[in-house]
């Protein structure tokens, strides 16, 4: 017997309470059945619609008429509509039966980019298509949700997607959120609704700002063409990698792209350059809301200018340095910078050991608004 009869024959189960799991238990007691009735384990909602109603007011006219009258054909009539309000609950069940959905939000963000998020769809019947379907979804920027309707029906076995944009205002943690799922079909006659909340958290990275940096001791370039055995911007090939996002076009290796089958980038190493490590302290007390703010962004934008230059060896936030060997690194840092609170009542302790290294950057408040760049201790510029 093929997977289409097994579940054709399964169809005359469409009445119990937990048709909608996948793992149905096998209950025979009336008192069990009755409570499942009532409370599901999946939360459902069936309720009339405005159709639905009128539906039923006007199947209590005609039934009135054909009780008064004994006419066949009003009953005729009566059964008709009865049948069409019972038939639409059905199909209704069987329209969410094995339709599976989940949340796919990107991975990163920064303050002001389009973000798009997505919810995919997969039919897991065997025979029937699912059709008419809207999700209710939500984000930070958009608390009061929108909805998202499936213009086609996913037939058996067959996956969609639905997708939605939006705009992240502020550093931080940016909520995607979606709902439930409701469905007129097949007349219109009820709504039905399945609660399942599901809800992904993107860290929103600081947003780029205007910076002036010009070192001038230790970040001066030294005698010219001693190259550093370290990946940087240099003529004199290192290495060879796979390629990552972010990295510039014009570094491909297009032989050996060709050979692997893969993007592959030209690994460079550094032309007598020092490298630079980014130090971002707690703000405390002595910075306000709008300098950490500046502190983030510029942090941000100093990191990734001086990564694709090739002379960023470390950052850190507090304390810990962490070596700078891809953009993995990076990435991470601007996760801790878009995680990264004000605390006001924070006292400063000590210059740790990180504090000693050459070419360590630090920040310092600068103004009502502003943040200046120190290296090893002299302003190299600000923001």
């Amino acid at each position: 017997m093929t997977d289409s009869h097994i579940e054709v024959s399964r169809w005359h189960d469409w009445t119990d309470p937990d048709f909608f799991m996948e793992g149905r238990q096998q209950e025979r007691r009336i008192l069990p059945l009755f409570m499942r009735q009532i409370l599901p384990k999946q939360l459902q909602r069936t309720k009339l619609t405005l159709t639905g109603w009128m539906l039923i007011i006007v199947a209590l006219g005609i039934g009135s008429a054909a009780y008064n009258t004994s006419s066949n054909i009003l009953f005729m009539t009566l059964s008709l509509l009865l049948s069409s309000l019972v038939l639409s609950g059905i199909l209704a069940q069987v329209n969410f039966r094995k339709l599976n959905w989940s949340l796919a939000a990107p991975e990163h963000l920064q303050v002001g980019e389009v973000g798009m998020a997505e919810v995919a769809l997969k039919n897991e019947k065997q025979l029937f298509p699912s059709m008419s379907v809207v999700f209710r979804v939500s984000s930070t920027a958009d608390p009061a949700g929108q909805s998202l309707y499936l213009a086609r029906s996913i037939s058996a076995g067959a996956s969609a997607s639905l997708e939605w944009t939006f705009v992240p205002e502020k550093r931080g943690p940016f909520m995607v959120r979606l709902h439930g799922v409701e469905s007129h079909f097949p007349f219109g006659f009820l709504l039905k609704g399945l609660s399942a909340l599901t809800e992904e958290t993107i860290w929103v990275w600081p947003t780029r700002v205007d910076y002036s940096f010009a070192p001038t001791v230790d970040g001066r370039r030294h005698q010219t063409g001693v190259s550093r055995r370290q990946a940087g911007a240099g003529n004199d090939l290192l290495n060879v990698r796979n390629y990552e996002a972010g990295d510039p076009p014009r570094l491909i290796h297009w032989k050996a792209t060709a050979r692997m089958n893969r993007l592959m980038v030209r690994q460079l190493a550094q032309e007598g350059q020092s490298g630079f490590h980014v130090r971002v302290d707690v703000p405390d007390r002595d910075w306000n809301a709008e300098q950490v703010e500046t502190l983030c962004s510029t942090a941000c934008a100093l990191a990734e200018d001086l990564f694709h230059a090739g002379r960023l060896e470390t950052v850190s936030v507090g304390d810990e340095a962490v070596a700078v060997r891809g953009l993995r690194e990076v990435h991470a840092f601007f996760d801790q910078l878009a995680r990264l609170e004000y605390a006001p009542h924070l006292v400063m302790t000590e210059a740790g050991a990180d504090q000693q290294r050459r070419n360590l950057i630090s920040f310092r408040p600068c103004g009502e608004s502003g943040v200046s760049i120190h290296v090893n201790g002299e302003q190299a510029g600000e923001a």
